[in-house]
Parts: structure tokens; sequence; C-alpha cells
């Protein structure tokens, strides 16, 4: 029912946190986990698992974020895509969570920093700004991690994560193209994410400041219906 895709790297000390958090907590739900060369036991903790909703696909090597989503939606099993990391755990039901979004195009959701068990702030990232009724994020406000639901026809028609960035803004590119080309975008904010403040300090992605550049300069095309030429379509 439900594919959850995200990159993994050397992250083996949270795995099983997160299959609990999701195929462990829901039978409709299945994990894509595309690894980027992990040598801390990652690939054979997962190969003896052996679990049967648990797709591992090998990269051998780290790859931009477009490259390991693009490859994680090709090799999902169902029509509904979620758009997540390796540290982010689900604070709500699943069942509810699909429940809620299975009539949109697009769901977001929202989320912050924090641990199972701690007391976090009330205060949630949402994933999107606005202006009138669609997501117009920009150049100088805090561009966040998306996290939510996509239905496959929005990789089929809108195309697949843009391969121009390295690592931040494809999300939001998709998001945004999704919303420019027709298809409807909703922001969830009751359904809530942690993503594991723990993760901080082994956080792996690199600043490049010119994906905010590129990602301004998509902006402007998608809001004159510009597709880029370089997007790939899912088939």
């Amino acid at each position: 029912m439900l594919s959850i895709v995200t990159g993994t790297l050397n992250r083996r000390h949270i795995l099983e946190g997160l299959i609990r958090n999701t195929v462990d907590a829901w039978d409709k739900l299945e994990l894509v986990l595309v690894d980027g060369g992990s040598t801390d036991g990652t690939i054979e903790l997962l190969k003896n698992l052996n679990h049967p909703r648990i797709k591992l696909i090998e990269v051998g090597q780290r790859s931009p974020y477009w490259h390991y989503m693009n490859l994680g939606v090709k090799a999902s099993s169902y029509e509904y895509v979620c758009q997540w990391n390796d540290d982010a755990l689900m604070t709500n039901d699943w069942r509810d969570v699909f429940e809620q979004t299975k009539n949109w195009d697009v769901s977001l959701f929202s989320w912050q920093h924090g641990d199972f068990g701690r007391h976090y702030p009330n205060s949630w990232n949402i994933c999107c700004y606005f202006e009138g009724p669609g997501l117009i994020p920009e150049l100088g406000n805090e561009v966040v991690m998306n996290y939510g639901i996509y239905k496959k026809d929005v990789f089929r028609k809108a195309g697949l994560y843009n391969n121009a960035y390295y690592y931040y803004c494809a999300d939001g590119d998709m998001s945004f193209r999704a919303w420019t080309f027709g298809f409807t975008v909703k922001p969830f904010p009751d359904i809530k994410v942690i993503r594991l403040i723990s993760e901080m300090e082994n956080k792996r992605a690199i600043n490049r400041h010119d994906d905010f550049q590129i990602y301004a300069s998509f902006l402007k095309k998608y809001r004159n219906k510009i597709m880029p030429e370089n997007i790939e379509f899912l088939e």
C-alpha cells in the first residue's frame, strides 16, 4: 500500500528503530533502503533479517540525494511513495496517516529534531512556505527537509527528483514542481515526524550553497510552466 524510500550509509545503530517504526508497525508498509556503501554491518544486518517487506539496493558508494531517491522510487512496489530519512520516526499511526493523505497527490508533514522520551517544544517545521494556494519556497527563507507521501503519477507526469542538485533542495523542488504542473499538494501539520537529534553530529550531507542558487533558478522556470530538460520520468 505504501512504500517508504530513503538512503542510508553506516547507520546500523539506528536501523532497528527505523524498522520498528515502519514495517514492524504496519503490515501495509514497504521499506526501500538504498545503501551508499556501508561498512558498519548494515548490509549484513539487513540480509540476515531477510524481512519480506524490506528492499535493499546496494549502490556501493555514496551518491546524491536525487540519485538514491530515484533508485528507490523505481524499485518501490506500491502506488504511494513516502519521502523519508533513515533517522526519521513517525509519531502518528501509519494507518491514520494513510487514511488522511490517500486522496491527495502530494501530502507533506511537520517535523522537528528530538528523541522519543524527551520533552521537545511545541513548534514544528512546516515542510513548505505559502503564497496564495501554492508552495512558494523562497531563497532567503529557511529551506527545510520535506517528509511526505507522493502518488506515483506525480513521478510519471511531473518527473522524478531533479539531478541538478547534490543534496539540498531536491525535495522542495519535487513538491513545488508537482504543484506547478497541476497536482494537488496539501500540508498536514498534525502528522508529525521526529528526526533524531542524536544523529545531528553524524550528519553526512555536504552543504553546497550552489544547490540553493540552482533551486531559485528552477522556481522561476516552474512559475512560467517550464519543465527542466534534465528531468527523468518514471515509466
